[in-house]
């Protein structure tokens, strides 16, 4: 017993001396056995058990009457309470729901211990949170699956809270200040923290989660499959000390677990382009409605390895989509004055109207008078700027122009001056193809050790729009991993420690546009591709119940390497000595 009672105080030592969030991915069930007349009953043995795997617990009531299991895994449980001179009380649907404790009260009843009381818990006991100031809701997983939701993305869930938008920003704080967890193991994006990155400077939207879903590489390294979670809990303000780490909400998710009971779920959602309508720029620019294929399919399967024993879940999700991307970009105009193209070496620009008007003849536009600068002046003036030396403006670059002229005629008249350039409409070809695959392994090693593994595998790979129809098309390769382990052990009455490890890796590349026409103004991104790897373990030792130490965490970065950074530039090429980035 010694030897047992060195062991836990030298892991809560160990607890205190590193920086940890503990708790994450656990739940807790507490309250206080009295009997008929409200007086506390101590040294009641209160019996804990899982309904779906038999995992037992076992404690007895304090001095004060009170009773705590801390770090369970969130499921259903059945609370059996018994003490000398009072019936047996058992309670049933008592739920424990993740990131929030549950109180269940038990009052005993005079009478001989093979006398048993049945009761049923009330739902309302674990949804209203009387034990903590946090402010959150939890969502179980039937809430999960039968909510509706655009190709099962988890993340629309998430902000379903009081005080939270769409964009994932909570109670005034940005969504980039999130902090989520998969069964206690941290899967934030290490890149983007979660959030969006921006296009260009012209789109900068600073931390707010994807809401057009542009990349797959946004949000948490971990794709969540709406069949593999059981609950989850967005705490949006006043988090406990056990969470942390940021100041926005903190998300907790807990993967679902096999059972002594065979259960399975799948499911298929096919979308097609006959049940859309073309948007109205298209249709104002003449542009058929986008190609659109989307199936989404999965499901996932757990049960008994061993009864009582072993369990195992496995889910798969995959989304295929044949679909396309309206895209506007910037192109020269055609011969809309009359009197030529950039393709010609022709510059328009306008003037403010003079008192007598315009020139008979001269268009008008918003800005005023158009006028144009012709190839000869244009040549005189490059060679005004650039000395004698200089060549002129690049027979290439005119060259150039005119076959775009040709190639993508204006049909957007939003974009662009409207005087040299107007916008191009037309569909992109976005392919994707996503697959995650979730395992989780579940142990009763003894009647007071359990333990988990977990692991997530994602293969991805998505298309981006092209910047013209005959353009190569970015490509986003996304390969994550992630693997969880977790141990949770009974020492005695007054301890229990919990262990966990987590090693998240995030991995992706993406390729950019190789060719770069030299007739526009060019925002290319450099083949980019990035490894960054998390590994995290915690222990936590709670020395009596009710008592909780001072969580502690270590955190661990094995590999953060940017292979190549992502950068733009911008280039304008009329000429290989204007050329400049």
């Amino acid at each position: 017993m010694r030897l047992v009672k060195a062991l836990a105080l030298l892991l809560s030592t160990l607890g205190l001396a590193v920086s940890l969030w503990g708790q994450t991915g656990t739940s807790t069930i507490r309250g206080t056995v009295t009997d008929p007349q409200g007086r506390v009953v101590a040294g009641a043995t209160v019996t804990l058990t899982n309904v779906a795997t038999n995992a037992v617990r076992t404690t007895k009531s304090t001095d004060s009457g009170s009773f705590v299991f801390d770090l369970i895994t969130p499921a259903d449980y059945r609370l059996q309470v018994e003490a000398k001179g009072f019936r047996k009380q058992i309670v049933d649907n008592v739920k424990a729901l993740i990131g929030k404790p549950t109180e269940t009260n038990v009052q005993l009843g005079v009478g001989a211990q093979t006398e048993v009381v049945e009761v049923q818990a009330s739902a309302q006991d674990a949804i209203i949170n009387t034990q903590d100031a946090t402010l959150g809701n939890n969502f179980e997983s039937i809430q999960i699956t039968q909510l509706p939701l655009e190709a099962r993305n988890l993340i629309d869930l998430l902000t379903l809270q009081p005080g939270s938008t769409r964009e994932g920003y909570v109670t005034g704080a940005r969504a980039d200040q999130s902090n989520v967890t998969l069964d206690g193991v941290d899967i934030n994006n290490a890149q983007t923290s979660n959030a969006a990155v921006p296009l260009t400077t012209n789109t900068l939207v600073i931390g707010q989660l994807p809401t057009d879903r542009n990349n797959i590489t946004d949000g948490p390294v971990l794709r969540l499959n709406a069949e593999a979670i059981e609950e989850f809990r967005v705490t949006t303000a006043n988090g406990n000390a056990n969470q942390g780490r940021s100041s926005g909400s903190q998300v907790n998710l807990v993967t679902k677990s096999g059972t002594n009971s065979w259960h399975g779920a799948g499911f298929e959602l096919y979308r097609s382009r006959g049940f859309t309508a073309n948007d109205w720029f298209n249709n104002h620019a003449g542009v058929a409605r986008p190609p659109l294929q989307s199936h989404t399919y999965g499901g996932g399967i757990g049960g008994p390895i061993v009864k009582d024993k072993v369990f195992f879940f496995y889910s798969y999700e995959g989304r295929h989509d044949s679909s396309g991307t309206p895209q506007t970009e910037i192109v020269p105009l055609n011969n809309v004055f009359g009197d030529g193209t950039l393709g010609d070496g022709v510059i328009h620009y306008t003037y403010p109207v003079p008192s007598g008007g315009c020139p008979a003849g001269a268009a008008v536009q918003p800005g005023g008078c158009v006028a144009s600068l012709n190839l000869t002046q244009n040549q005189q003036a490059y060679s005004a700027a650039k000395g004698t030396a200089s060549t002129g403006i690049n027979p290439a670059a005119l060259s150039a122009l005119a076959d775009a002229i040709k190639k993508y005629p204006a049909n957007d008249p939003t974009q662009g001056d409207g005087l040299n350039t107007g916008g191009y409409r037309f569909n992109a070809l976005t392919p994707i193809k996503l697959n995650s695959h979730v395992l989780k392994l579940d142990f009763n090693l003894t009647s007071k050790q359990q333990a988990f593994v977990r692991a997530n595998v994602l293969y991805d790979h998505q298309t981006l729009p092209r910047w013209l129809p005959d353009t190569p098309s970015p490509l986003v390769w996304n390969h994550p991993r992630g693997l969880a382990a977790g141990h949770t052990w009974t020492i005695g009455n007054n301890w229990v420690n919990s262990f966990r490890y987590g090693y998240t890796r995030q991995a992706f590349s993406q390729t950019g546009d190789r060719l770069l026409p030299t007739h526009r103004s060019i925002w290319a991104r450099a083949p980019m591709c990035q490894t960054l790897s998390k590994l995290t373990w915690t222990a936590i030792v709670f020395p009596a119940p009710g008592v909780i130490l001072c969580p502690s965490r270590k955190y661990r970065t094995l590999q953060q390497r940017s292979l190549a950074a992502i950068r733009s530039t911008q280039r304008i090429l009329l000429s290989p000595r204007m050329a400049r980035s």
